[in-house]
């Protein structure tokens, strides 16, 4: 009779430990499936951080492009404003020799006959003024065009770069916000580890037992 209930003792704790095993399985094979989406998540995460990486440096590329811009610009008005000054200096020089070759060519009609060679002098130089004098007013609208046109586009290269420093306050965000994930994702990872070395010790601890409960029931 002892010896009956010793077998059916040992066969119950046999089917528990076939049970068991089959939950044991179970759980390895949820807790290998954890581990693999915790890996594939951290894989993502540092892809997502690389992209961000590339995208910032784009952006620096960009910022620095625009910078440089800004400043030729800065120089281009510059050296346009000097440019309208010669040709406001040119204007002035040739109303001043037009007046000149005037008071030339009445001097010259005083003279008469000894003063025709000087009156055609002073008609070209006169001619020679009202064409400096035209070509200074066409170099300075011109300039003013160009200028109307760099302040335009000074004012969308600033409309750019506050975009752009917009979008990398954005990245900085968003970069702070993967590095949150990434950090939770190596946690993640850790106890995803620690577990499967825990269900590797338990496998290990209940391959034991069942194989020592097989010996007594032999």
């Amino acid at each position: 009779m002892g010896n009956y209930t010793n077998e059916e003792n040992l066969d119950t704790v046999k089917k528990s430990l076939e049970n068991l095993d089959g939950s044991q399985s179970k759980v390895e094979k949820n807790a290998f499936d954890a581990i693999n989406s915790s890996d594939t998540a951290l894989n993502l995460v540092k892809e997502g951080m690389e992209k961000i990486d590339n995208l910032s440096a784009k952006i620096d590329v960009l910022s620095t492009a625009i910078n440089s811009t800004s400043a030729k610009m800065k120089e281009l008005e510059q050296l346009s404003g000097m440019i309208v000054d010669f040709a406001s200096v040119i204007a002035g020089i040739s109303k001043k020799t037009n007046i000149l070759s005037l008071n030339a060519s009445i001097e010259a009609g005083r003279a008469g006959e000894h003063g025709r060679g000087f009156a055609v002098v002073a008609s070209e130089v006169r001619d020679l003024a009202a064409q400096s004098a035209k070509s200074s007013k066409e170099i300075t609208g011109t300039i003013q065009s160009i200028q109307t046109f760099a302040s335009d586009l000074d004012k969308e290269i600033k409309d750019l770069d506050n975009i752009v420093k917009d979008q990398a306050t954005v990245k900085e965000e968003v970069m702070s916000v993967f590095k949150q994930i990434l950090d939770a994702s190596y946690t993640s990872n850790d106890v995803s580890r620690q577990m499967e070395h825990e269900i590797a010790y338990q496998r290990d601890v209940t391959d034991e037992v069942k194989k020592a409960v097989l010996e007594m029931c032999k």
